[in-house]
């Protein structure tokens, strides 16, 4: 088996304290950086290394069995960042694999009593031993979701309005960790995020429909972690309806009153738009109820085309 030496990745001599970790982590992080080294591979990767690193050597916990570990390790005799482990070292050692009384041997009195050689690799690198590489499973966005209401018209002509965000964000303080040092972090109370609002003002554009959903980019909470990025926010658009009009798409429906005698002898009516006026429509004689007039080019404009609106006789 092979595992990384984290000291050297660290830059960092294997006896440095915990603070001494933290600084040359934070500097090499700051200096390989994705977005210090936009479309750097080797620094991607670099950076990647550091935190897997920092992962393990920067909690107390972890580094303590990484050092136990280590111990039975050898440097790689090319000198190239690894150690290698010879998991019948400790066979030979007298460890057989059980943690009962009897079984311990050199290495059980080394590492406690009940010492298991898994519980070490599960500790440090996960349920399947050891890895050779950084590879994480990303963390989903944590996007922030919402709803306006608006008017009828407001939907039509397009609006404005100013919302307040509250959103998550990783802790200044200790980078999402929730600790500074070994101790809590007092500025999240070692919850690793803080909560911050923000008033954004936005747009809303004309002909926006029931149900549609506006996307902000960046404008969620923080994934955790030094690699963190934020979610979106995602606004669901309510129309409120309209005592009058009703629409489907770029199409605007209405109904028109007509008394019985009206249709018979055939009328004039004034239809109320969506654009403020009055269009006169000629009812001919024999008109029967249920017929539908279309007014040309009177419902919503669209990107796509110009809608029409539809009175129905009633």
């Amino acid at each position: 088996m092979r595992f990384k030496d984290y000291y050297k990745t660290l830059e960092v001599d294997e006896r440095a304290s915990q603070d001494d970790i933290k600084k040359s982590y934070r500097r090499l992080a700051k200096k390989c950086h994705p977005d210090t080294n936009p479309g750097n591979k080797a620094a991607e990767e670099r950076f990647k290394e550091i935190s897997e690193a920092y992962d393990v050597v920067g909690d107390e916990t972890k580094r303590n069995k990484y050092d136990q570990l280590r111990f039975y390790g050898r440097p790689d005799a090319n000198n190239n960042g690894w150690y290698s482990f010879d998991p019948d070292f400790l066979k030979n050692h007298g460890w057989s694999g059980a943690t009962g009384a009897g079984q311990q041997g050199p290495l059980g009195q080394f590492f406690g009593q009940g010492f298991a050689f898994s519980d070490i690799l599960r500790d440090l690198f996960g349920l399947n031993g050891m890895h050779t590489g950084f590879d994480p499973q990303a963390e989903p966005l944590r996007n922030l979701t919402g709803k306006i209401k608006v008017s009828f018209e407001e939907a039509i002509e397009g609006t404005e309005r100013v919302i307040a965000v509250r959103q998550k964000k990783n802790c200044p303080a200790c980078h999402g960790t929730g600790r500074d040092r070994v101790a809590m972090c007092l500025r999240c109370q070692g919850s690793g995020a803080i909560s911050t609002k923000k008033k954004i003002r936005i747009k809303l554009p004309a002909g926006l429909e029931d149900g549609h959903q506006l996307r902000l980019r960046g404008l969620g909470s923080e994934t955790s972690g030094l690699n963190a990025r934020p979610g979106d926010v995602i606004i669901t658009v309510q129309v409120q309806s309209h005592p009058y009009f009703r629409r489907t798409g770029a199409d605007i429906y209405c109904e028109a009153k007509v008394e019985e005698t009206h249709l018979q002898n055939g009328t004039r009516l004034r239809i109320p738009t969506l654009q403020g006026k009055q269009v006169e429509v000629s009812i001919p004689p024999g008109t029967k109820k249920g017929t539908v007039f279309r007014l040309r080019n009177y419902g919503v404009k669209s990107h796509e085309r110009q809608g029409d609106q539809f009175v129905k006789i009633v």
